[in-house]
């Protein structure tokens, strides 16, 4: 009886000693705790930062895209701050503001390639002196602007900065104004002598740099020492023109004009086609298309400006007259804006410069009322030949383009910024009015909230 009951206590205490040893889940476990038998529970995962908190459609209008397509009784889908979809029958997600539009126009907000005023700064850094409070954000707002380049350029013999901001007018929130600033560089032609070889030169060596900042990546992993290159010295905007991260804006000194009819203001001239190709040649040299401001003559040479890829901003309304003795090859042309779009050149407008100012739209242009008719000089153009959608690319994506924004702004596509107008009519009719204005996503004008043009309900 004895070694049955030994053997019994023998085989019980192995088994205790064994589970213990295994620590499978026979001791007692503090309150709360994870049972170590059970597969690890995963951690509930954080919410998804860029999930959208806040979603807006613009619901049943006529939506031009800013491309030159427009799509009927269509929906612009917004997401926070940016556009999201844009078509027929778009799935709204729950809790989606809807803003009806059947019955008007939906367009992206203007840009005007040169502008002043609008809450924007003399000087940078922009992100410092901006004013979102300035009334003549609402103002321009009422016009269709939701963008602006402030600032200059640059001039002289090599790209150089001039100061400049993309403005956005983002009434209230100061963050939102600025939304980049020194995408425009600028420089002057025509060079001399020596100014186009030290501009061969620099050219020269920001290619180098180029090339060495492209392998630099292998050179450092062979040897961790390896040292960056330099940027060659005074060539840092030729570096960002270089490679595409700003604009180049050639100024070739345009012709004189008077917009009241009454003659050239300065100098005999009436063909700039030589300027036009000193800045078409710094084109070529680079590599990159150019922008050129205001060109007189340039409707004599779209070809030419097409072949570099080149852009032009200028006024239809400018005027300098023809010499009586060559009509066909000087002076303006109405058809500038349509000839130059006709060979594929991206166009963009503004308005002219008068006697009372107006170096870009704002208050102070001829008669201060600027600021109220940016559609005015793509109207202009359309008398002269333009495409009506074309017209309107260069109050958006044109324009955008040449201020080094288009990624962001310009046209009603899925990614970029919510910048969207509302209007009673077609966008570039001078009846038409904006009734809502969106930028960065957010409602910061309705016309019957504010008092500049409700009183003119038709």
């Amino acid at each position: 009886m004895r070694l049955p009951i030994l053997l019994t206590l023998a085989a019980a205490l192995v088994a205790t000693t064994d589970l213990a040893a295994q620590g499978r889940g026979r001791r007692p476990r503090p309150e709360g705790a994870p049972n170590p038998t059970a597969p690890a529970t995963p951690e509930a995962k954080p919410a998804d930062d860029k999930k959208p908190k806040k979603h807006t459609a613009i619901v049943g209008g006529d939506v031009y895209l800013g491309t030159g397509q427009r799509l009927t009784g269509a929906t612009v889908l917004i997401a926070d701050d940016k556009i999201a979809e844009v078509g027929h029958n778009l799935t709204l997600p729950e809790g989606t503001t809807v803003i009806d539009a059947k019955g008007r126009t939906v367009s992206p907000g203007f840009v005007c390639v040169v502008g002043n005023g609008m809450g924007a700064g003399r000087n940078g850094p922009f992100a410092d002196t901006v004013n979102p409070f300035d009334p003549e954000i609402k103002q321009g707002l009422a016009s269709g602007v939701t963008s602006f380049l402030a600032g200059g350029a640059g001039s002289g013999p090599l790209p150089t900065a001039g100061g400049n901001a993309v403005i956005k007018l983002a009434w209230g929130d100061v963050k939102g104004m600025v939304l980049q600033e020194d995408s425009v560089v600028g420089m002057s032609v025509p060079l001399s002598p020596a100014d186009r070889d030290k501009l061969v030169e620099t050219v020269k060596k920001v290619r180098e740099y180029l090339a060495e900042m492209d392998a630099f990546p292998a050179k450092k992993a062979a040897d961790p020492n390896a040292k960056e290159p330099q940027v060659p010295q005074g060539a840092e905007k030729l570096v960002a023109v270089m490679r595409g991260q700003a604009v180049l804006w050639i100024n070739s000194g345009g012709l004189g004009f008077n917009p009241f009819g009454g003659g050239r203001r300065s100098g005999p001239r009436t063909n700039d086609v030589d300027t036009i190709r000193a800045a078409l040649d710094v084109a070529k040299l680079i590599g990159k298309g150019v922008v050129l401001q205001k060109p007189t003559s340039a409707w004599l040479v779209p070809d030419e400006i097409a072949a570099t890829g080149s852009m032009v901003y200028l006024s239809p309304r400018d005027r300098v007259p023809a010499d009586p003795q060559s009509p066909d090859t000087t002076g303006s042309n109405i058809a500038s804006a349509a000839i130059l779009a006709q060979h594929g050149v991206p166009v963009a407008v503004t308005c002219p410069v008068g006697m009372f100012g107006g170096a870009g739209v704002g208050t102070g242009g001829i008669m201060g009322q600027d600021l109220n008719t940016p559609h005015l000089d793509a109207a202009f153009a359309i008398r002269g030949g333009m495409d009506n959608r074309k017209a309107l690319r260069t109050l958006t994506l044109d324009a955008a383009k040449m201020i080094g924004a288009d990624r962001r702004i310009g046209s009603l596509e899925p990614g970029k910024d919510a910048d969207v107008l509302i209007l009673d009519g077609d966008p570039l009719h001078y009846a038409t009015f904006v009734t809502t204005a969106l930028v960065n996503g957010k409602v910061v004008y309705e016309l019957a909230k504010e008092p500049l043009y409700r009183h003119l309900a038709r």
